[in-house]
């Protein structure tokens, strides 16, 4: 835990403290920020309270009074519910404004950690709550200069990975070799191992025509179609690089069509299109806005992407939100790009990562075209290229 660093960021929010709540690893928020280890045991509810300026306070229960013990600053030790609640109303300034893991409306589910009820008991101790969201991304979803260049190669070798693929099954539709989604797949998880990459978030998605409609398809052993000359392939691949500590995902997906050039249909080759401007719009916007220095929010990157499908007359085709944020995990606690599915006010920080994968899912197939971006003080570096520009033929 940086205390420092905390602080100052506090200070610039104008908030007097933030409130750190859990019980029995309900905030995982919290043990991100403050550097807990998850292994320990805690089962009764623990608080710690850093002000914008002074010493931290720890409030933990009698039957674990050696929780936090890792963390600096004073301890206040509760033995009743009476006794916590004398405890925050002593500890907590009165009028002052601090933030929790709360998301009002629970408009932002990855950041509202704390319950109802602990909101009502710390109000009552005469402040006001207000939500963590931006506070919290800043700690647990900037990523280190090493895992920036971790990213770029997991992103390399993905892409390789990719390329490799479709090159075998050119060749495979060539010779009329019989193909599946899920043998496709476990070909595709070989390659990506091969290539240094750990599938530590699940393996790949295959999915042809109709069954690419359906954004999270899993294709397996009982449940495989069959890839014929004509189908429509969509590919959605991620990992990290083996053997790294701390390892931040890459997450691509890619369109393939099982035939020649000439032979894709009119209709898939406008869904695409219509798909690939919405992506590049949503960059070309948070682009714009770090230029010029400007604040550029999740939910405003969503709007682009989704106005230009929505002009394009498929607008309840898009069924998902644009991008979400990426750490060590494919699916990070930081800003995601979205209106739809939440409404996401988080800005993107400079030194995270996030996807920009704007789809459109019709009955009889699916089109998704999905990049990464790490995000810059006054830039955007896109990961995973080069950006699919066209549907890819395999003859």
């Amino acid at each position: 835990m940086d205390l420092a660093q905390i602080q100052q960021a506090l200070q610039a929010e104008g908030l007097a403290g933030w409130l750190f709540y859990d019980f029995r690893g309900s905030n995982p928020i919290a043990y991100k920020v403050l550097s807990l280890s998850t292994r320990e045991f805690y089962s009764r509810r623990w608080f710690y309270f850093i002000p914008a300026q002074g010493e931290p306070t720890a409030c933990v229960s009698s039957v674990e009074s050696h929780v936090l013990r890792s963390l600096p600053g004073k301890r206040l030790v509760f033995r009743t519910w009476q006794e916590l609640e004398t405890h925050l109303g002593a500890l907590l300034p009165k009028g002052g404004r601090i933030a929790m893991e709360y998301s009002p409306r629970n408009a932002i589910p990855y950041i509202s950690r704390v319950d109802a009820g602990t909101i009502e008991m710390v109000r009552a101790c005469g402040v006001e709550v207000v939500g963590s969201a931006d506070l919290a991304q800043y700690f647990v979803a900037r990523l280190t200069e090493a895992q920036v260049r971790g990213h770029r190669e997991a992103g390399r070798r993905l892409i390789a990975a990719k390329d490799q693929l479709l090159a075998e099954l050119s060749q495979d539709l060539r010779a009329g070799r019989e193909l599946h989604e899920y043998g496709v797949q476990q070909r595709f998880v070989t390659l990506m191992r091969s290539m240094g990459i750990q599938l530590n978030g699940g393996y790949p998605i295959v999915a042809v025509n109709g069954n690419a409609s359906n954004p999270h398809y899993a294709p397996g052993e009982e449940h495989s179609s069959p890839i014929l000359r004509g189908d429509l392939l969509l590919l959605d691949f991620w990992g990290t690089l083996e053997g790294e500590e701390d390892a931040v995902f890459g997450d691509y997906t890619w369109m393939a069509f099982a035939g020649s050039e000439d032979e894709i249909p009119q209709k898939q080759r406008e869904v695409f299109e219509v798909v690939r401007q919405a992506r590049d719009s949503a960059i070309a916007f948070i682009r714009e806005r770090l230029v010029a220095g400007t604040r550029v929010e999740g939910r405003e990157v969503d709007d682009v992407a989704r106005n230009v499908i929505a002009k394009a007359g498929y607008g309840d085709y898009f069924v998902h939100r644009t991008g979400h944020n990426i750490t060590t995990m494919d699916h990070g606690d930081g800003a995601n790009n979205d209106n739809f599915e939440t409404m996401d006010s988080r800005a993107l920080l400079a030194g995270t990562c996030c996807s920009i994968e704007p789809g459109i899912y019709l009955p009889e197939f699916g089109v998704r075209s999905e990049v990464d971006l790490l995000i810059h003080e006054h830039d955007v570096e896109v990961t995973g290229v080069p950006a699919q520009e066209r549907l890819t033929p395999l003859l």
